[in-house]
């Protein structure tokens, strides 16, 4: 029996880090066949000069004055802005390793750091952050939106995670814990509107159950707490928000609003995460069958509470994009992780694992398309710049071009916008100016085939021979 241990723990544990480093060079692949889209060719250049990025100091520069001007998003913008300045590749291995990084914080915060390591839990987590995100590749590979979304998710948990390495284990702490927490508060609550106010309401009710439980709290939950509000208010107060909420009035009654942004926050919420929902549900049922102690019962219910907090603060935004979901379902997702991790039952394992099997094949089918679909947008916007490089060598710095159109969500360009028609256009001005091009602008649409699925810019873009011979897809 003894023998039989022995021999499990270490097989689970290389599949465990197997997982995870698979997980990273399938990310590291898709980043690198991700080019630069929308908006990083605007952050290429510095919002105070207009002059391109060469180092940090312009950086700093330039989104001191974007604070005041437009967003209080300081670091998360910071770090998009210079991202822009080294070799694509050093971005494409931090995402890949912040992606990965998001997966293990999920992991660690449902199940703990002393317990057996348990890679159907991982696969599970893994499988989640895939196939829930309504605009995976706006999240999770375009450079700009993953700075945004991803990594302020990456911010989020790195920040709770002492919170639920505590509640499955108190800790003695050591003296830079509270520094160290003050510090990763301060960057995890000046990081993303939404999904730093559920961090806050799962800080809170953190704080609170310990208080509760213990009748007091460790320093270093305070220094956490005092940080993520600091951030908070630093990244809500900001100047800049305020310049275009009055910049862009809402002319309907604030009943109506109130009305329409709520039923849009509850939209988003049951349209792309309902599954998420009704899986927490049946999973905390379940684990409430099992009858264990209050603090089992707690932290996934404060985590599936942070993840409706971070969903209904939109509710404050005129807009709520898809994309803004990633921190929710990183919550969602957490609070499921937190029940699963939980179930001890043989029965409930093995139906969690024919559960694992059914999403995984679904998974694969997924991948397969999203990896054709990335490499075709690459390869064709990789043929365009070419065209467009040959042309300017040439002296042409006016030059009409075409647009592509992308097929599945999970590439960086489905959902955003390419070049249009108006050379005045913002993202034909600043891809311009990128290239160092007078005018661009497109005059139509290209895509490329796509088996099963079908888009209208294929129909009005060139001939099936001639696109085939342009873009070297056969």
């Amino acid at each position: 029996m003894n023998t039989h241990t022995h021999t499990a723990r270490p097989l689970a544990s290389k599949l465990f880090w197997g997982l995870a480093l698979a997980m990273f060079f399938v990310m590291l692949l898709l980043n690198c066949l991700t080019p630069l889209v929308a908006d990083d060719y605007t952050f290429a250049f510095s919002y105070l000069t207009g002059e391109r990025l060469q180092n940090l100091g312009d950086v700093l520069a330039s989104q001191y004055h974007h604070y005041f001007t437009w967003s209080g998003r300081f670091i998360i913008k910071c770090l998009a802005q210079w991202f822009t300045i080294p070799p694509k590749l050093v971005f494409n291995l931090c995402n890949a390793a912040v992606y990965t990084g998001l997966g293990l914080l999920i992991y660690w915060l449902a199940k703990g750091r002393r317990r057996a390591r348990d890679p159907l839990l991982l696969l599970l987590i893994f499988l989640s952050l895939w196939e829930i995100s309504p605009v995976f590749g706006q999240t999770n590979l375009w450079m700009c939106g993953s700075c945004n979304y991803l990594w302020a998710s990456f911010f989020c948990l790195a920040a709770l995670l002492p919170f639920g390495l505590y509640l499955h284990a108190p800790f003695a702490p050591r003296r830079w814990l509270p520094f160290a927490c003050f510090a990763a508060g301060l960057a995890a609550g000046w990081s993303s509107e939404n999904t730093s106010a559920g961090l806050l309401v799962a800080l809170v009710l953190a704080v609170g159950f310990v208080l509760y439980t213990e009748k007091r709290a460790p320093l270093w939950m305070w220094a956490d707490l005092g940080g993520a509000l600091i951030g908070f208010s630093l990244l809500i107060l900001a100047p800049g928000n305020y310049l275009r909420q009055d910049a862009a009035a809402d002319p309907r009654g604030p009943w109506t609003i109130l009305a329409v942004r709520l039923l849009t926050a509850l939209d988003q919420l049951w349209t792309h995460g309902g599954v998420l929902l009704v899986l927490f549900a049946l999973l905390y049922c379940l684990l409430w069958l099992q009858k264990p102690g209050g603090k089992a019962l707690f932290w996934p219910a404060a985590l599936l509470l942070a993840g409706l907090a971070a969903n209904f603060a939109m509710i404050a935004s005129p807009v709520y994009y898809d994309r803004s979901t990633h921190g929710v379902f990183t919550f969602l997702t957490l609070a499921c992780a937190a029940c699963a991790a939980q179930l001890t039952l043989p029965g409930l394992r093995r139906g969690l694992a024919c559960f694992a099997a059914a999403i995984f094949v679904v998974a694969g089918v997924h991948l397969v398309q999203a990896t054709y679909d990335i490499s075709s947008f690459y390869t064709m916007r990789k043929v365009r710049e070419a065209l467009l490089l040959e042309q300017k060598a040439a002296g042409v710095l006016d030059i009409e071009t075409y647009s592509i159109e992308t097929y599945t969500r999970w590439c960086a360009g489905h959902g955003l916008p390419d070049l249009r028609e108006d050379p005045t256009d913002w993202v034909c001005a600043d891809t311009a100016r990128y290239y160092g091009l007078n005018r661009l602008w497109a005059a139509e649409a290209h895509t490329y085939p796509f088996p099963g699925q079908t888009n209208s810019a294929y129909e009005k873009g060139l001939p099936d021979g001639e696109l085939s011979s342009a873009t070297g897809l056969s």
